[in-house]
């Protein structure tokens, strides 16, 4: 009886560890082999206009605020909190009320864990490849499509590039939790255009969460042989590690090499993360570009905050077209908001210094992926689905 208990468990486990893999590479890439996997185009019924536009509106009127009182940084700590708006999908008005809320604080916390952890690098490679686990397996155990755990990395790394100051940590990370306040506003504001969940389309794959209790969706996430524990724990370790070579190497600001590496993590695959890396060194070549032409031409608070509207609408409208397309407006985005409010770099050195640790980081991610899997391997059931 103990035996037929423990199979039907590994055999509910294997379940949910296949709908976790599937549910991250229908998501994160074009079903396309070879270079057109790379650079092929999804094919969508429409653009997402509506968070593109909420999403460019969580940045813009943190700008315009901060223009009126001549506070760059509070634009830019606004748009922390703005990532937010990034994490609506097809869901019901209630379960995006209370999704939103919960990746607000997330954002909040990751951005503060980031900000202490700035004293020192042991202290800030602990802290991403905390951020990276939780947030790994918070999200697979929920199956929250991309950007999934990415931007919970993303904003505990821009909080490690702001100056130390721990005396105004609580102060930044308010303003920051006000942004993610005006993007959750904005994101429910559309139901007062279509009310009564008329634009709720939920896939059926993921239908079954909505009858869950949250102890039940931990302990199935939580199973032995899990897919969602594996990941998580491999996204911690990798990162730790790109994050101590990145200090070993004397890289200045080496937050950009584990945030490289865990945008190519996102891959459920080995074939999906090699596109990931590609579509990431690619895309971030020309985005640094572009990055270095807009500080280049030293532009006004007014005209930055345009900038970071503009990218994060673009952004939004694409990224559901292909992933190395977006991320040539996603790199200038990050740069202005991590950026905007260090010392002055020369362009160049940005450039150049933005581009190797972006292959670093691919590099880095693509190699503890493929030695993780070969310890998976060895450590799972010959029949287990591999990610």
């Amino acid at each position: 009886m103990q035996h037929r208990e423990q199979l039907s468990q590994e055999k509910k486990t294997k379940t949910e560890s296949n709908k976790f893999n599937q549910n991250k590479s229908e998501s994160s890439s074009p079903r396309q082999n070879g270079w057109r996997g790379v650079f092929g185009i999804n094919r969508v019924r429409r653009y997402p206009w509506n968070k593109a536009i909420t999403a460019g509106l969580t940045i813009g009127i943190p700008f315009i605020v901060g223009n009126i009182f001549g506070r760059l940084d509070w634009a830019l700590l606004a748009g922390i909190g703005g990532f937010t708006a990034l994490y609506v999908h097809n869901e019901s008005y209630k379960q995006r009320a209370i999704k939103l809320l919960l990746v607000n604080i997330g954002l909040i916390i990751s951005f503060g864990l980031g900000l202490v952890a700035a004293i020192s690098p042991w202290t800030m490679a602990l802290a991403l490849s905390g951020v990276a686990t939780i947030s790994t397996f918070i999200c697979g155990a929920f199956r929250v499509p991309p950007p999934s755990g990415y931007f919970f990395v993303l904003v505990c790394a821009v909080g490690t590039s702001l100056p130390v100051d721990l005396s105004v940590t609580l102060s930044r990370m308010t303003i920051a939790l006000l942004g993610g306040c005006l993007a959750w506003v904005l994101s429910m504001s559309s139901w007062l255009f279509i009310p009564g969940n008329r634009e709720r389309v939920v896939p059926l794959k993921d239908s079954s969460l909505a009858s869950k209790s949250v102890r039940t969706v931990f302990r199935s996430a939580l199973a032995k042989h899990s897919q969602v524990v594996s990941a998580s724990y491999r996204n911690g370790l990798v990162i730790l590690i790109a994050t101590f070579i990145a200090y070993a190497l004397g890289i200045e600001r080496l937050y950009w090499v584990p945030l490289s590496c865990a945008s190519v993590l996102q891959g459920a695959t080995i074939l999906a993360m090699l596109h990931r890396a590609l579509q990431r060194s690619v895309g971030t070549v020309v985005g640094i570009l572009i990055a270095g032409g807009i500080f280049a031409l030293n532009p006004s608070f007014l005209m930055l905050g345009l900038w970071v509207i503009t990218l994060q609408f673009v952004v939004e409208l694409i990224i559901v077209r292909n992933y190395a397309f977006a991320v040539v407006f996603i790199t200038p985005l990050a740069l202005i908001i991590a950026e905007s409010g260090q010392p002055n770099m020369p362009v160049s050195t940005l450039i150049g210094a933005r581009l190797l640790d972006t292959l670093l980081g691919s590099a880095i991610g693509l190699m503890g992926a493929f030695l993780w899997r070969n310890f998976d391997k060895e450590n799972s059931p010959t029949d287990e689905p591999r990610s």
